[in-house]
């Protein structure tokens, strides 16, 4: 007989210790359970993984989750384990051992889901798996299939071949980010092409999105930030290896726990830095983006981009590795028009198809106009996706502080027209220079001309603001010049249009970097703990993180804050009360319920 709704939500509430099934997770699972293919596409967050892992408990045989890294395996089955669902992974992570004991038990039948990375779906693999009965298989991360994507993986291409090696076993692709295009793209690739799609809203209120036009100190600026934060769990997403050592070490020398991560590290190096990750609960990851996929921790409080993402679709997916939980936290953003430059040059060497390369150069484009835009950017980044009446979030900092529009098509002219008569011998600096009229250094030639000194009623910043602007627009470039890039023309027929006065340029007036706070913990976890709860929260994360020390394990494995908050706050008094709040199955009433009551029972939260 065919499992139901209600035997799933049996399973939600028993085994994972949560009442209702939220957004579209319901109608996926359904979808499994009836035994069709399905594509879904839910925020981060949203739980994407219950949609494979609630059907493979409930359908006969094995469910297979194809995913693309080790630490998303091992979070998971870590999790898995705590719920005494019986998983297990292969991966080049374990040792010859643990990978014998993993096929021991498929064999015998004593797994409810197997984890493998496509990489590892070699021929002895596949004929293993082939011969035990299959529940379903799950492709998580699905826009990695996708050249249309932001994580483009050859090797997920292989994976439309399971579709005749396990012929009437349900197939599920899951992701949290891919537009049309690329939901598109995934169907054709996996074999999808009957499949039912569910495509969830891409809100999420709980980030307080921001960005800032980098300025002279922009790794300064990103200390502030990340002391404004202090004891809080984040990432710092750079541009280049040596830049996220760089960062790290100053992190580091400002007293924050900070280490870096990219795919220069040793293996073994990178595997230690993400397990600390995991298992800290005030870690600071300073990483490139080989960073950050997969990694399940809740309590992830800010993202910050030091050096911005390439599209929108990579940025909706880093950002969104904050506030996994529910509760509020910051994504910000630095960026700058030779971000822009470097990212377009960064195309146009690759040497890819022409039409993949005007498609990744809009999606450039389209991450920068939202960045400068004045548009609420979480209503910007939702439209981009297709929900076209996305209402702004009131959260940003758009919606807070609206910017202004001004009029500057008058110095745009000046600026352009001093350009043009330079030559595009020289770079920023240097034509700020020649608009104030400053001598230093200056021919008689340059002198003479008659746009030198011609803006010397326009502060130094504001003219470095729209020369900024100008480059955004793709009115001016900067060409590398010896590490120093020199500002020419770019597009001369746009550029008359602006000499003609047919082109308006319009610049936001924005406040300069606004201040560094961040967001108070205690605030985040609903509201304010009481002088009552705060003591108990505090020792029950004591004891969780002195119980996942002696497992080995992150502490959010155990108990997500938010549960241990839920405790605090209603300190229940015995078995049924305690298995009622959200996030306390069987398995962890059994495992952890009597020295949670414990504390519970305790006066002033005392053992």
């Amino acid at each position: 007989m065919t499992p139901d709704h209600e035997q799933a939500r049996a399973v939600l509430r028993e085994v994972f210790g949560h009442a209702e099934f939220r957004g579209l997770q319901g109608e996926v699972i359904g979808e499994v359970l009836a035994g069709r293919d399905a594509l879904a596409v839910l925020p981060t967050g949203g739980g994407k993984s219950l949609c494979y892992q609630i059907p493979a408990l409930l359908r006969p045989g094995v469910g297979l989750v194809i995913s693309p890294l080790i630490a998303l395996m091992h979070d998971q089955v870590d999790a898995l384990r705590q719920l005494g669902v019986r998983a297990a992974r292969i991966d080049s992570g374990l040792s010859p051992e643990e990978r014998a004991r993993a096929w021991r038990s498929l064999t015998a039948g004593e797994l409810d889901l197997i984890y493998l990375s496509p990489e590892g779906l070699m021929q002895g693999v596949l004929e293993r798996l082939m011969a035990a009965p299959v529940a379903l298989v799950a492709i998580d991360e699905a826009h990695c299939v996708s050249q249309w994507g932001h994580d483009f993986r050859p090797e997920y291409r292989a994976l439309g071949r399971l579709a005749d090696l396990f012929p009437g076993v349900p197939r599920l692709a899951v992701t949290a980010t891919a537009d049309a295009r690329t939901r598109e793209d995934i169907r054709g690739q996996l074999r999808l092409g009957r499949a039912s799609e569910f495509v969830a809203s891409f809100a999420r209120p709980e980030l307080a999105l921001s960005a800032e036009a980098k300025r002279d100190g922009a790794r300064r600026r990103v200390g502030d930030l990340v002391a404004a934060r202090k004891s809080q769990s984040g990432v710092v997403y750079c541009g280049s290896r040596d830049g996220s050592e760089a960062l790290a070490e100053r992190l580091a020398d400002q007293g924050v726990k900070a280490r870096a991560y990219h795919a220069g590290l040793d293996k073994t190096v990178r595997h230690e830095r993400s397990d600390w990750f995991r298992s800290e609960e005030d870690a600071v990851m300073v990483a490139t983006i080989a960073f950050g996929m997969g990694i399940d921790k809740p309590d992830v409080r800010f993202v910050i981009h030091a050096d911005p993402p390439a599209s929108i679709e990579a940025y909706w997916q880093e950002v969104g590795r904050a506030g996994r939980d529910g509760e509020l936290a910051d994504g910000i953003t630095l960026y700058g028009a030779s971000d822009m430059a470097w990212a377009l040059e960064r195309i146009r060497r690759r040497e890819l198809p022409e039409e993949v390369a005007q498609v990744q150069t809009r999606k450039v484009r389209q991450l920068y106009a939202m960045l400068g835009g004045a548009t609420c950017r979480a209503q910007a980044v939702r439209r981009y996706f297709g929900e076209a009446d996305a209402a702004p979030c009131g959260r940003c900092d758009r919606c807070l502080t609206p910017p202004a529009g001004i009029d500057a098509s008058e110095a745009a002219r000046k600026a352009l027209s001093a350009v043009q008569r330079l030559g595009g011998r020289f770079g920023r600096g240097r034509l700020v220079d020649h608009l104030l009229g400053r001598t230093k250094g200056v021919s008689e030639d340059e002198a003479g001309m008659s746009t030198f000194g011609v803006g010397q009623e326009v502060d130094p910043g504001e003219w470095r603001d729209l020369i900024e602007q100008l480059l955004f627009e793709g009115l001016l470039v900067e060409r590398p010049n010896d590490g120093r890039p020199l500002i020419a023309l770019a597009d001369r027929d746009a550029v008359r249009e602006v000499y003609r006065g047919e082109r308006k340029l319009t610049v936001l007036k924005t406040s300069k970097a606004g201040p560094a706070r961040g967001r108070t913990r205690r605030a985040d976890l609903g509201r304010r703990m009481s002088d009552i709860e705060e003591p108990l929260f505090e020792a029950l994360r004591a004891w969780r993180r002195e119980e996942a020390a002696r497992q080995g394990l992150p502490p959010y494995v155990i108990f997500h804050d938010r549960t241990l908050a839920e405790i605090a706050r209603h300190r229940p008094p015995d078995r049924a009360a305690l298995l009622a709040i959200d996030g306390v199955g069987h398995a962890k009433l059994e495992r952890y319920g009597e020295a949670v009551l414990g504390f519970c029972a305790a006066p002033g939260a005392e053992r």
